[in-house]
């Protein structure tokens, strides 16, 4: 049986979002050069995403694909991993089907499957895992 768990985060803002990186496709929203730059077209925090981004495509229908340098953890109020590979679809407010992230809660390591952030933006992101 499997259940989804809405999980409420206060997500705090790594201050080292600072990467220059440049899409590999030119499908993007708009001319944005930072995966970061497009989150935030989307109305989603950066922070959501680590600070080793190498590479990233963004398809007309929102579907991406984000390359990291390596895999890592990175400890909001929970740790949360990431893969070598993130991929999903970009919505306004929101990020699904997402693949290749996962969060720990009580040593136990669920998938998140949704992303998704107030409309108008607050400092609280809902993740959907389970």
């Amino acid at each position: 049986m499997s259940s989804s768990l809405l999980l409420l985060l206060s997500l705090f803002f790594p201050s080292s979002i600072s990467a220059a990186v440049t899409a590999q496709s030119s499908a993007s929203p708009s001319n944005s050069s930072t995966v970061y730059d497009i989150l935030q077209e989307y109305n989603l925090p950066p922070g959501i995403l680590p600070d080793t981004v190498k590479s990233f495509s963004v398809a007309s229908n929102g579907y991406f694909v984000i390359d990291l340098y390596g895999e890592c953890y990175v400890d909001f109020e929970y740790v949360v991993y990431y893969a070598l590979r993130v991929s999903g679809f970009l919505g306004y407010g929101s990020v699904s089907n997402l693949e290749g992230v996962q969060i720990r809660s009580y040593l136990i390591w669920y998938g998140v499957s949704y992303i998704k952030v107030d409309l108008p933006y607050s400092d609280f992101v809902y993740i959907q895992f389970g």
